[in-house]
């Protein structure tokens, strides 16, 4: 599962896979960011396939490489093949599969040369490549696809080499970038078409096999929206990274599962915390089984808690833009959108969920006041199906997922920490060090509704247009539409759209939100200004 932001203004962070383990056990990926000149297309996107169908440590058993977020997409450089072929690929906990573009897509030949970024695997160049079987399809609910053939490769990752590794290789998609999916097995592709016997051993697997890490557990680390560092450590746990205790929280289960096979964790309500550092409960006793998703940008919750949110930052819905909106001017107050969880609170700041929106010129859109427009980034779950706590919150979250133990566990995150204390994670069912268990290891039930189509609509401003200045007030049901989201019984309120998603190339900062979308484009004399809601 994927839903991503790009920026134009914004800087955008590289995945560098110049990380390299000094001892065996950590693969870790450092975060580094740079600067986008203007120019580039503005899009949040939202990419969803259905379950219908460091540097070197000197911690052994750990694995850590360096992260790039581009144009907050995260993605790991890695190496394929013998001898290496340098590649970047997303970074997904929402998914499982591990898939590169080739040569012979015809995407890949059009005259703009749309995926030198991220870059093509060439099977003939590689001595190590061994083909599997030519069944490779996925399919997202933006329309994108990609099917290709699976194959036997050597993945070099943090200075880790994996051998024998399964991959697909993509030679027809209408996406431009591949993915590197690192979730459970049992979400593989393969597995929604033929069956768990059809089932492989992947990233997560295969690192524990060859001995780099003892289980099969990383950290993700994101680090703020502005940070130039950021890190996922496969096997291990940095304890400088956050504050407090990590705590352990079960995964919820898909209706029917025995196991789990997604990172759905209990959220038990929403509040604010005000300038004062007073604490606000606004939504108890919520119940939500929500995802955590380093593939999905915005985060998607219950009506009840959009409203909520919008309530406590005075933020209002803008009919020309398609989102809820407030000037950027709060970003600067210390406030914070807080998230519990059963025996740990992440806050999240103001400058965290309200993105600046710019054309792709870097013009910065304002309200009729002459203050800037942000755009909030929690949005209706409505037409999602479920609820996803995507990058906008883990990058205030400490992350540590389990797989082996079937356990998320949370921390808040510790912003610009440069040192490091890594400790291993090891086996058992008290793998992570430091981790407080909680109370109880009750379940929520995930559902899930079908996907809607895509629906596209365009908004055309003159040069003069301004955005009407936001007023206080709280999402209205006209803005939401009617019905339900079943993802759990405390959801309600729902998007409706309609139509169908579009053909053509899907790239890594052009792709349409799943369900609810709405792809508004605003024209002005400076550039062009892309939204997708």
């Amino acid at each position: 599962m994927r839903l991503s932001l790009s920026s134009a203004s914004a800087a955008f962070l590289a995945v560098s896979a110049t990380a390299a383990m000094a001892d065996p056990g950590t693969v870790k990926f450092d975060i580094v960011r740079e600067k986008r000149s203007p120019g580039s297309i503005n899009l949040f996107k939202h990419r969803h396939r259905h379950r219908l169908a460091k540097r070197a440590t000197n911690v052994s058993d750990t694995v850590q490489a360096i992260l790039d977020n581009y144009d907050y997409l995260y993605y790991a450089n890695v190496s394929i093949g013998s001898p290496g072929q340098a590649l970047r690929l997303q970074i997904d906990t929402g998914s499982s599969d591990i898939w590169v573009q080739s040569g012979e897509n015809e995407v890949c030949q059009e005259s703009d040369d749309p995926c030198a970024e991220t870059g093509i695997f060439e099977p003939e160049d590689s001595s190590t490549f061994s083909e599997i079987s030519s069944n490779f399809y996925i399919a997202y609910g933006d329309g994108s696809y990609a099917r290709g053939a699976y194959a036997y490769e050597t993945f070099d990752i943090g200075g880790a080499a994996v051998e024998n590794l399964t991959i697909a290789v993509a030679t027809d998609a209408n996406a431009t970038d591949g993915i590197m999916g690192i979730g459970y097995p049992s979400n593989e592709a393969i597995v929604s078409v033929y069956g768990s016997a059809y089932q492989y051993k992947n990233l997560p697997d295969l690192l524990v096999e060859q001995g780099f890490i003892q289980s099969r557990a990383y950290s993700l680390w994101l680090n703020d929206l502005e940070a130039s560092t950021g890190s996922i450590l496969f096997g291990g746990v940095d304890r400088t990274k956050y504050s407090g205790n990590l705590v352990e929280l079960p995964l919820d289960l898909y209706t029917g599962e025995s196991e789990p096979t997604e990172f759905f964790v209990t959220l038990e309500g929403v509040g604010y915390t005000d300038i004062d550092g007073s604490e606000n409960e606004m939504v108890s006793s919520l119940g939500e089984p929500v995802l955590l998703d380093s593939g999905t940008s915005f985060s998607y919750v219950p009506i009840g808690v959009l409203r909520a949110i919008t309530n406590a930052i005075s933020a209002s819905y803008s009919s020309e833009l398609g989102y809820y909106v407030q000037s950027c001017t709060v970003t600067s107050v210390n406030a914070s959108i807080d998230y519990y969880f059963d025996g740990v609170t992440i806050k999240v700041p103001l400058n965290e969920i309200l993105y600046p929106a710019t054309t792709t010129s870097g013009r910065q859109l304002t309200f009729t006041n002459g203050q800037p427009v942000c755009l909030l980034t929690v949005n209706s779950n409505a037409d999602i199906g479920v609820s996803i706590l995507g990058d906008t919150f883990l990058r205030s979250a400490y992350v540590v997922y389990d797989l082996d133990n079937h356990v998320i566990a949370l921390a808040q995150t510790i912003f610009n920490e440069t040192e490091s204390d890594i400790v291993a994670i090891g086996t058992g069912t008290t793998a992570i060090p430091g981790v407080t268990a909680t109370a109880s290891d009750a379940r929520v039930t995930v559902t899930s509704t079908a996907l809607t189509n895509v629906v596209a609509t365009e908004v055309i401003l003159t040069d003069s247009s301004v955005i009407p200045v936001a007023a206080s007030g709280s999402v209205s049901d006209s803005e939401v539409g009617s019905g339900s989201s079943t993802s759990s019984s405390s959801s309600t309120g729902s998007t409706t759209t309609s139509g169908a998603a579009g053909t053509g190339r899907i790239d890594g900062r052009n792709r349409a939100l799943l369900g609810a979308c709405v792809a508004i484009t605003l024209a002005f004399s400076g550039g062009l200004i892309i939204f997708g809601l």
